[in-house]
């Protein structure tokens, strides 16, 4: 369902991450290394040569006691005797840097009409991320299919790929790469690849957001036979956050400025609702938009859509 929309909801939804970002606080502890890496967390489990730390961003991890510097800025003795134990944890098997996880999602939106008007609409999404040692891997699949009364389908499809490596606690190196066309927008074909310097400013069960500025050339094949080739600047950010015991709000943005000429840009943004149905499976409603102030011969700048659809995570 293509609708009008403002870029005013946009900014809103950025203001409202920026509003809990500020009045997010945490409760861990605060482990500093003699390196001067800081870790927020918790204490598992002491033996006489190594503390079992729980990192907030890191999991589960068994550190040498001669390098620690303190513990909520109480110096450790030798043998580190000044270490509290945590009341509330259970000792578990540790590992270093990131547990390895695997988490995914797949959402198909549909819709179908006869009559006066034949319309048919489809979009599907699969977006997957797994995590190993330092290195967190991310991928993305989407397809529409836009259909208007009998007229050939109008299709959309992008596939991308990005590897972070996590050089600090919170930093990270991303570097990825893109492929897709939009024909709704006349792009016959699309290449992108970029790199980044991120943060993770928080990530747990109830909210994450991160933040990230880089590079990305881009190279695009248009339907009149035209192409534009491009490096641009970047800054995306994504959020999410659970509302209540069960609604997750969730957006994500990316500003792709050319740096040969700084009136050409593009944002896309998506801003959403995920409500649970039964185990793992949602019930999605979700608005994207998409702003080019240089757009191809013969399309409109802004492109916007509100689905109601179906997700299943795992």
């Amino acid at each position: 369902m293509q609708i009008g929309f403002c870029p005013a909801i946009l900014f809103g939804s950025i203001s409202l991450a920026a509003i809990t970002l500020s009045t997010t606080t945490t409760h861990a502890d605060e482990l500093v290394l003699n390196n001067g890496d800081v870790l927020q967390g918790q204490t598992v489990e002491q033996t006489e040569s190594h503390l079992m730390w729980r990192s907030d961003n890191f999991g589960d991890l068994s550190i040498a006691i001669n390098n620690v510097t303190s513990i909520n800025g109480a110096a450790l003795s030798a043998d580190g005797s000044a270490v509290a134990q945590e009341k509330t944890a259970e000792p578990v098997k540790l590992v270093s840097s990131f547990n390895n996880s695997y988490k995914g999602g797949l959402s198909v939106t549909g819709a179908y009409a006869s009559g006066n008007e034949e319309r048919e609409d489809w979009d599907i999404e699969s977006a997957v991320e797994w995590r190993t040692g330092d290195y967190r891997h991310d991928t993305l699949i989407n397809y529409e299919s836009h259909s208007l009364d009998g007229s050939p389908a109008n299709e959309e499809y992008h596939l991308g790929y990005g590897l972070d490596f996590f050089f600090r606690e919170k930093w990270f190196w991303k570097n990825g790469a893109s492929v897709g066309a939009n024909e709704n927008r006349a792009i016959d074909q699309y290449y992108s690849i970029g790199s980044a310097i991120g943060r993770q400013l928080w990530e747990s069960d109830a909210s994450a957001l991160s933040a990230e500025s880089g590079l990305v050339w881009i190279s695009e094949e248009f339907s009149d036979q035209s192409s534009d080739n491009r490096l641009t600047w970047s800054w995306s950010a994504d959020y999410r956050r659970i509302l209540g015991q069960t609604l997750e709000l969730f957006h994500t943005h990316r500003l792709l400025v050319s740096l040969s000429d700084f009136e050409d840009s593009e944002i896309k943004a998506d801003v959403g609702l995920k409500a649970p149905l039964v185990d793992n499976l949602f019930t999605e409603l979700k608005l994207e938009w998409i702003y080019d102030n240089q757009p191809a011969l013969g399309t409109d700048p802004s492109d916007s859509q509100l689905t109601i659809g179906i997700n299943y995570s795992w």
